[in-house]
């Protein structure tokens, strides 16, 4: 891997660093500026591909220090607009604040840029590098990308100006931009300069001129090791959407800058290994004194054992100072661009970042972290009760505790939820393998007056289904006419559907309905309030289970078609077995019945609460737990990444294995 050197200024930069030196001692840093300059591309008026405003931060720069300048034509031929080559101009001040225009801290720029044409790149940036289409970018063949486009680094990687040597008109004169005025926004403080490309048609991007028009000073910077491209195979040369970051200048100290790329050029045979393809195109420009950290450390998936690096890349006025930290602390030593850590342990577990600082400012990139358990805080936990087994926890999605409920037969709840379609709620358990068994009991109680919409479709009681309506799994939906239906999918479309004869659900009392699946006897049997209600047949197949659906509560994810339930719920108990009558009619009078079948029980007790999940990447990872730091840690039977766990619990002990190969992991590989 190709890394970033530290910098090593000549003896004129020695000088201009020393006078900057006593200025900044003198002045501070409140003169410090940064501004990002987006060169757009007008697409026919195509809602697809036009260039949008910048709406996040993007390269480091905050979408406030973006100046989104006029939109270039592509010149094609099926659009209203003439034909390139084309000159913009625009003037950007204190008081630019329309037309995605940010007004500067202070002074005024005039910017003018030419170009061939502009036209729209598929590359998405660094985090797609090396990944075939779609992934890498966009589907052309399938019509827009996302629409809108992205409108953060994604979304200016979209728009670009260039020559017309691979398309376009043929003039083959390389975009230019001519900016005066920088003496009025960096009054005090030379500037630093980086260039953004990206292409449609590249194999690798040339290299462009930073010119001091003043002095006649000229820089020049490269777009080194940019990803591979997917050849379009429609040319002897490589053709593909690809797209980079350039080298950062040193200083300039100018009003009147010039930025021009060099001729782009293509030829020769990739079969014969002569074919080349050269794009001459610019994207955005970035002017700073500060330091920005335009590429941050990639998150990338590591496993004990492995070894890391970790790179980043800034541009200001330098000298630049990196450190890189771990929780906030500086480590020692660790004051390169790039940053490793070796044979990775849990003691190596945190968050790392690095800070750049200069005379006139600093950044922090955003974090990484190896990939050990992480935890994070969460507040909405409905805690599983089941006193045997592995927690099976839920998250509460906006449904609302009440301490109890009283129905108009004096039946009395104690702890329910109440979910309502005014704001759709739910409640949702993940799924796990201790669920995906072949004959199953769910149960709960349900107090309800009737669907929220009577002429609509049913509403979701439970869910454990993949797909959108069809697929594998089971659900039980309430009806119009207050029965209920349990339906289960063979893979490709439910295959039954059975409704309860008793039509009393919705009378706003309390029931218990029992839905008992018995894969072995090819049987379906309700119970309502611990009676037998209706059953029926189903074709015995092997397992109705996608793995890893979660179980649903009150509205289901996986179809638009049913409504969100409106009412109230209690006691929801999943067993991994087909219970009996007397079993489902003593569940009714109040007995858990038979611990070791119950997997999950939410009754409702508490309020959802203070908990935390414990999210992993490691593949085929088993997580363990243990009273004891030191042990004896055991599996934890079907969890999955992430695996909730509650406060209110003793405490516990985590960790995971999993089967790894030590590998080394290099994060931002086409880094300069």
């Amino acid at each position: 891997m190709k890394r970033t050197h530290a910098y090593s200024p000549n003896n004129r930069a020695r000088k201009v660093a020393c006078t900057v030196s006593a200025a900044a001692l003198m002045l501070g840093v409140s003169e410090a500026a940064t501004v990002g300059l987006f060169f757009r591309v007008n697409y026919c008026g195509s809602p697809c591909y036009n260039g949008l405003p910048v709406a996040t931060t993007a390269f480091g720069v905050a979408s406030n220090g973006w100046e989104n300048l006029l939109p270039m034509n592509t010149g094609y031929d099926g659009c209203n607009n003439p034909s390139g080559p084309y000159t913009l101009s625009q003037v950007i001040d204190t008081t630019t604040s329309t037309n995605g225009l940010n007004p500067l801290p202070n002074g005024s720029l005039s910017i003018t840029w030419t170009a061939d044409t502009a036209n729209f790149s598929g590359f998405a940036g660094y985090g797609y590098a090396g990944a075939p289409p779609p992934s890498y970018g966009y589907s052309f063949g399938g019509g827009c990308p996302p629409n809108p486009l992205p409108n953060g680094e994604v979304g200016i990687y979209g728009s670009f100006m260039r020559d017309g040597v691979n398309f376009g008109p043929q003039s083959g004169n390389p975009p230019n931009v001519d900016i005066t005025g920088l003496k009025s926004l960096f009054t005090k403080t030379p500037f630093a300069v980086e260039l953004v490309a990206s292409s449609d048609s590249m194999q690798y991007l040339t290299n462009a001129f930073i010119i001091d028009a003043t002095s006649n000073i000229m820089q020049s910077v490269v777009y080194p090791n940019t990803p591979p491209v997917h050849d379009q195979g429609d040319q002897p040369w490589i053709r593909g959407h690809g797209g980079g970051l350039s080298t950062a200048t040193d200083s300039f100290d100018t009003d009147h800058l010039k930025i021009m790329c060099n001729q782009a050029a293509h030829g020769g045979d990739k079969t014969a290994g002569t074919g080349y393809n050269f794009a001459s195109t610019l994207t955005a420009a970035i002017i700073t004194d500060k330091p920005v950290i335009t590429m941050s450390p990639q998150q990338v998936l590591v496993l004990p054992g492995d070894t890391v690096v970790w790179s980043a890349y800034a541009v200001g006025v330098p000298p630049l100072s990196y450190q890189w930290r771990k929780n906030g602390i500086p480590i020692a030593g660790a004051t390169d661009t790039s940053y490793g850590l070796t044979n990775l342990t849990v003691s190596d577990s945190g968050t790392y970042d690095v800070l750049v600082t200069n005379l006139y400012g600093k950044a922090i990139s955003a974090p990484v972290t190896p990939d050990q358990i992480v935890l994070s805080r969460i507040t909405n936990l409905v805690l599983d009760s089941n006193p045997q087994g592995p927690e099976h926890d839920g998250l509460n999605n906006g449904a609302t505790w009440l301490a109890s409920s009283t129905d108009g037969g004096n039946v009395t709840r104690t702890g329910v939820m109440s979910f309502s379609t005014n704001a759709p709620s739910q409640i949702t358990v993940a799924g796990e393998t201790n669920f995906d068994v072949p004959s199953f009991t769910m149960m709960f109680w349900m107090r309800s007056s009737g669907l929220a919409d009577p002429n609509g479709n049913p509403a979701t009681l439970w869910d454990r289904l993949s797909g959108t309506g069809n697929g594998n799994g089971a659900v039980v939906v309430q009806n119009p006419d207050g029965t209920v239906s349990f339906q289960i999918g063979s893979g490709t479309s439910l295959v039954g559907a059975m409704p309860t004869v008793a039509n009393t659900l919705s009378n706003n009392r309390w029931h218990q309905v029992a839905a008992v699946y018995d894969q072995s006897a090819g049987q379906f049997t309700f119970y309502i309030d611990g009676q037998t209600d209706s059953s029926s047949s189903f074709p015995a197949s092997g397992s109705i289970w996608q793995p890893g659906q979660e179980l649903e509560l009150g509205l289901s994810h996986d179809t638009n078609s049913w409504q969100a339930y409106t009412g109230l719920m209690d006691d929801v108990r999943f067993y991994n077995r087909a219970l009996s009558s007397s079993e489902v009619t003593s569940a009714y009078g109040g007995a858990l019945v038979d611990t070791n079948a119950l997997v999950m029980q939410l009754n409702f007790t508490a309020a959802p609460g203070l908990g935390l999940a414990l999210t992993w990447k490691a593949p085929n990872a088993v997580l363990q737990s243990a009273d004891s730091v030191k042990g004896p840690f055991t599996d934890v039977p079907g969890a999955v990444s992430p695996y909730n766990v509650s406060v209110q619990q003793s405490a516990k002990y985590y960790r995971y294995q999993t089967q790894h190969t030590p590998a080394v992991v290099i994060a931002n590989p086409y880094l300069m």
